[in-house]
């Protein structure tokens, strides 16, 4: 299975970007942000009709490179949600993380550990409501570290993942990207 279907299952709740690379901006038009990316990245575009009155944009933008002989996928999952409100209850946290686990499951991950990343060790310091934390799992013998930001943006009733993942061999890398690319994040 594919680091970009891997998340797909794992995000729940996310938005759509505006993104930057390192040589241009492009602007999207479903939520507002800015993100570095350190290559151009791919993008998938999903409408999902919840119910008769919800509706949910999703957008992905997945980059990749390759570090050491291994490759770590930088993924920014949106979801835009129409016809009802995030709330950021603990509730609605506690369900997303369910969703995500279920989802790596499902997908064939074993010995999956999930690990909440406490405010003083977290990298995002912004002031919208959000949650660090990390994946590890072993999919098919290829032990994956997938580490995870979840920020709810109430004001524009939207969700944004960014995740950075890859194989162990390669963790302080994928840490490394992982807070090049928080840090690059704007809301």
């Amino acid at each position: 299975m594919t680091y970009k279907s891997t998340l797909l299952l794992i995000s729940l709740l996310a938005v759509t970007p505006t993104f930057a690379n390192a040589n241009n901006v492009e602007k999207s038009e479903a939520c507002e942000f800015d993100i570095k990316f350190a290559s151009k990245p791919e993008q998938n575009k999903q409408t999902v009709q919840a119910s008769p009155t919800v509706t949910m944009q999703i957008e992905q933008f997945l980059a990749k490179k390759s570090i050491k002989g291994a490759n770590i996928a930088s993924n920014v999952i949106c979801q835009h949600l129409t016809g009802h409100a995030y709330t950021g209850s603990e509730q609605e946290w506690a369900g997303f993380i369910d969703n995500g686990i279920k989802g790596l499951i499902k997908a064939g991950v074993k010995d999956l550990q999930f690990t909440k990343i406490g405010e003083n060790d977290a990298t995002y310091k912004g002031d919208l409501a959000h949650m660090e934390y990390v994946f590890t799992g072993d999919n098919g013998g290829n032990k994956q570290i997938i580490h995870n930001l979840a920020v709810l943006d109430k004001k524009n009733n939207q969700v944004i993942t960014l995740s950075v993942s890859g194989n162990e061999k390669v963790a302080s890398e994928i840490k490394d990207e992982y807070q090049r690319l928080v840090n690059s994040f704007t809301p």
